[in-house]
């Protein structure tokens, strides 16, 4: 039975719903007014006996469908449907006409089943039930191959967001090792002793993005203790010159890998800060998390890319459909994302 359906592209939901269509039309037809309504009229036999000349009409249209029209459905061409559609009607009318004639010579019923007046009715009737069950079988194939279209491409999409995010962060990689890597090279020249205490600090914290960048999201726990370590190689180059300020208001959800370490990063290597004149970086979790930072702008400006923030912004989207909020003003700039749940 099982693969009878499959064939079929048919479900016992929808037979049961032919079921329960012709059923209830047994007991319409059956019902004359004034007449009592007896338990003759609940009987089922009507609605079984429909059930085999359903599964008839949809062999037919399953037939012509194979021949006349592509096996996707899409695009869909209505002008093929409809040519299956009326192929189908006449081989099922052909099909059960012989079957009717054979029936009537075994049975010796020929003079009384085959008046014309018999016949046109027999025909109307037939034409009426392909109609009314093969519409029914089309509608229920085109609800089916929608969806299994809307799910290709779903997966699609899923499919070509996960790659653009793996390539934004193969992206950011980079980004995150050139950017500290001359750091480096500033402090071998300015003080050795700090440069060695900054490789061995800046490559554990290289393992931590290697390790996380294969991940989608992380939790903002980890992103925390990975931005405060990052925020300490910035003290070895910087000292005071740049504060980091921390408020957690009871935030729950993930955030992409290396979020909150860009974000600071953005803020040391945008601003000129001094010991009399600091930048402050806060970082507000709960949410969203906002990473905001007082503007002290370089008169000659050290980075023309920007490359960090714009790929974030296209991992937000992809990932959750949000977009990452910029507000910039004179004295102020402002990062806000929400986090994922």
């Amino acid at each position: 039975m099982k693969q009878l359906f499959a064939r079929l592209q048919v479900s016992p939901g929808f037979l049961g719903l032919v079921f329960l269509f012709a059923y209830l039309d047994s007991i319409r037809h059956r019902v004359a007014p004034g007449q009592l309504i007896d338990w003759y009229v609940l009987t089922p036999e009507s609605a079984l006996v429909t059930i085999p000349q359903v599964l008839l009409i949809i062999l037919f249209l399953r037939l012509t469908f194979q021949k006349f029209h592509p096996p996707s459905w899409i695009p869909l061409d209505w002008g093929k449907v409809v040519l299956s559609f009326l192929v189908g009607l006449m081989a099922y009318l052909i099909i059960i006409t012989i079957i009717s004639m054979l029936i009537a010579l075994v049975f010796d019923t020929w003079e009384r089943n085959f008046t014309s007046e018999i016949i046109l009715s027999s025909m109307v009737s037939r034409i009426l039930d392909f109609v009314i069950y093969g519409g029914f079988y089309v509608a229920f194939l085109l609800l089916q191959k929608s969806k299994a279209h809307q799910e290709a491409i779903s997966s699609y999409d899923l499919a070509l967001a996960e790659s653009k995010i793996q390539s934004l962060k193969q992206q950011l990689n980079p980004h995150f090792l050139f950017n500290n890597l001359n750091v480096l090279d500033q402090l071998i020249e300015e003080n050795q002793k700090s440069a060695a205490t900054f490789l061995q600090n800046f490559a554990e914290l290289y393992r931590y993005a290697l390790a996380k960048s294969e991940m989608k999201l992380v939790s903002w726990e980890d992103e925390l203790s990975f931005a405060k370590n990052y925020f300490k190689l910035m003290e070895e180059k910087f000292g005071d010159a740049y504060r980091l300020e921390i408020i957690l208001e009871s935030p729950t959800g993930k955030l992409p890998p290396l979020t909150l370490q860009l974000l600071i990063e953005n803020a040391v290597f945008h601003n000129f800060g001094t010991i009399k004149n600091p930048v402050t970086i806060q970082v507000r979790l709960s949410d969203n998390l906002i990473v905001s930072n007082n503007r002290i702008p370089f008169q000659k400006p050290r980075h023309t890319g920007g490359r960090g923030l714009s790929n974030l912004k296209k991992q937000v989207e992809l990932i959750n459909g949000h977009s990452l909020k910029i507000k910039e003003s004179e004295n102020q700039f402002t990062v806000t994302l929400p986090l994922t749940p």
